[in-house]
């Protein structure tokens, strides 16, 4: 929400980032009128917030209009490096890279349309090797990428600029002319070589539809290629079966008979936020705030799996990731985003607020204050926290997703780390439905 003029008293303070906090509620749900009424209440008590003029940039009807936001917000802290980086792109100043080139491969009636990246000696499929992390011809074995070469500018980005370069270049991500839906899980994935089948690689249903594409993507900023094949994965889910409190589980269970997993990216927003934790004794006057940075936070933006099966899967190291390059998808397709970032923000806040008081909380207990009228216990801890500032990137992560079959027909759901292989495991499904594992 970005800096809180130092005038303002406290009460002005809590009131303002209130109503910053209504404006991006309403914004994340595409209310733009609700968004401007309460941006226009923010300027109400401040007219100099720099991120209240960001966000009505964001909001603008025209160029014209989009650019007098931007002109309050140098008038209000000169110099600002997202405000001067639009409008420099709004006067051409900056030029649009273009995106790689790609091969349109059209197939007969009856056959499953897809879009390919294909070689570029021969015209022939990419396959990408896990090993090397690289994607060569099948055909011909040209060399296309080595995800080793590619850069990694490690740009973040604010919620607003985010939504500014949206609105200003429109589709940003070229996933191709179609995406292939399944009408039970809700997932939406990009077509790749590997894509041409009718069961759904995240819940097994049969239930996929071809549609064309009809929304807009922002492109992924960062894409972290795989590093395990299928069957290093496989491997993966059957030490997991084999360790701790699931070996002994599995002595009372049917014997796995198949494992079937499918590779995949699937689509994360990661923030980095600057988090104020307030903190207080129930005992003692000592009250006081406490900074806590947290770094490379995810949030699962699409439907499937389910968020708390892949946060068991966590962490990736994303120092290893790429810029993204569409061409280590040629094996792998990636499914598309169904939270946009303005929502995210909104539904990580309080997974924001547990890690910050997490993190705190250590050093606050060990400079424990004395309790009052020279008691040596202070009482309970208390503490809440609240966002100061956010940026965030937009990451594919690797993936193989899956079931287990044990004899008696039963398929259990498993995700395995496309990275580490730390593995996960979810519901079983019956022939009544799926019930827990």
């Amino acid at each position: 929400m970005g800096d809180i003029p130092e005038y303002l008293g406290e009460y002005d303070q809590v009131r303002l980032r209130g109503r910053l906090q209504q404006a991006m509620y309403t914004l994340s749900r595409e209310n733009r009128e609700e968004s401007r009424r309460a941006l226009k209440a923010v300027l109400e008590i401040s007219t100099d917030h720099a991120d209240t003029w960001l966000y009505l940039a964001t909001l603008a009807d025209t160029a014209q209009e989009q650019r007098e936001c931007l002109e309050h917000v140098l008038a209000s802290q000169p110099g600002h490096p997202v405000a001067m980086r639009v409008l420099a792109e709004l006067d051409g100043a900056v030029p649009v890279s273009p995106a790689p080139p790609v091969r349109q491969i059209r197939l007969e009636e009856g056959q499953v349309p897809a879009t390919r990246l294909v070689c570029p000696q021969c015209g022939g499929r990419l396959t990408y090797h896990e090993a090397t992390r690289e994607v060569t011809c099948a055909s011909c074995g040209y060399r296309v990428v080595d995800a080793d070469d590619l850069n990694r500018s490690d740009r973040h980005k604010t919620i607003l600029e985010g939504n500014l370069r949206r609105k200003q270049q429109g589709k940003v991500w070229d996933i191709g002319e179609r995406w292939l839906r399944c009408n039970t899980c809700g997932a939406i994935t990009t077509l790749s070589r590997s894509t041409l089948t009718s069961t759904c690689r995240f819940c097994q249903s049969q239930h996929l539809v071809q549609e064309s594409v009809h929304n807009t993507f922002e492109q992924p900023d960062l894409i972290v290629p795989f590093a395990l094949d299928e069957r290093e994965a496989q491997e993966a889910v059957n030490r997991h079966l084999h360790s701790g409190i699931r070996r002994l589980t599995r002595l009372f269970a049917d014997a796995v008979v198949r494992i079937d997993l499918r590779g995949g990216y699937l689509p994360f927003w990661v923030f980095d936020a600057d988090m104020i934790v307030n903190w207080s004794w129930t005992n003692a006057l000592s009250h006081g705030q406490h900074p806590v940075l947290l770094s490379d936070v995810l949030f699962l933006a699409a439907p499937t799996p389910p968020e708390e099966l892949a946060q068991k899967i966590e962490p990736y190291n994303l120092r290893s990731g790429v810029d993204y390059d569409p061409r280590l998808l040629a094996e792998f397709p990636a499914q598309l985003y169904g939270t946009d970032v303005p929502a995210a923000s909104i539904e990580i806040r309080g997974r924001l607020v547990h890690l910050a008081q997490r993190k705190a909380e250590p050093g606050l207990q060990v400079n424990r204050p004395r309790g009052m009228y020279n008691d040596d216990d202070p009482g309970r801890l208390e503490m809440s926290a609240y966002t100061q500032f956010m940026t965030y990137r937009f990451a594919l992560l690797p993936v193989w997703v899956g079931q287990l079959i044990e004899e008696d027909g039963d398929a259990i759901q498993v995700v395995v780390n496309g990275q580490t292989g730390k593995t996960a495991l979810g519901k079983r499904k019956k022939p009544g439905g799926w019930q827990p594992a």
